[in-house]
């Protein structure tokens, strides 16, 4: 069980090839590296302007990061991923109280994460510079 380090999509485990992008799960395969299993999950804060039903999650694992959105027409979710080895730089846009998470890529569309606040932003950053050259 994990996502597509090439675009995201949710396997199950039991697939040889991704059904979404047809890429090789980076789990199978003799050349593929074993990294240390982590997962961290992070919320937009419904004090800070986030949605109180469905607040954006960015979710950080030894794979790359996933932001979850729920889309303009509240019926599902929209999800990005990028991997560690695709970002090329994290930035904090830091207001007030909360905070803009911005993960730029080398190509792809990047990553704008919203109403976080400042503490969650500093841990997100520094997870993903920690991450990136893995």
């Amino acid at each position: 069980m994990g996502f597509c380090a090439s675009c995201g999509y949710n396997l199950t485990g039991n697939e040889n090839f991704c059904p979404s992008c047809g890429q090789k799960p980076s789990g199978i395969g003799a050349n593929s590296r074993s990294k240390e299993s982590f997962s961290y999950t992070f919320s937009s804060k419904i004090i800070l302007g986030g949605s109180i039903l469905t607040p954006d999650k960015l979710i950080i694992n030894q794979d790359g990061v996933t932001y979850l959105k729920r889309n303009k027409y509240l019926i599902g979710v929209d999800r990005s991923f990028l991997s560690f080895s695709d970002i090329s730089y994290v930035k904090i846009d830091r207001r007030l109280i909360n905070s803009t998470i911005i993960i730029s890529s080398k190509g792809s569309k990047g990553i704008r994460a919203e109403n976080f606040s400042i503490s969650d932003a500093k841990k997100i950053e520094l997870i993903i510079k920690n991450n990136r050259y893995v």
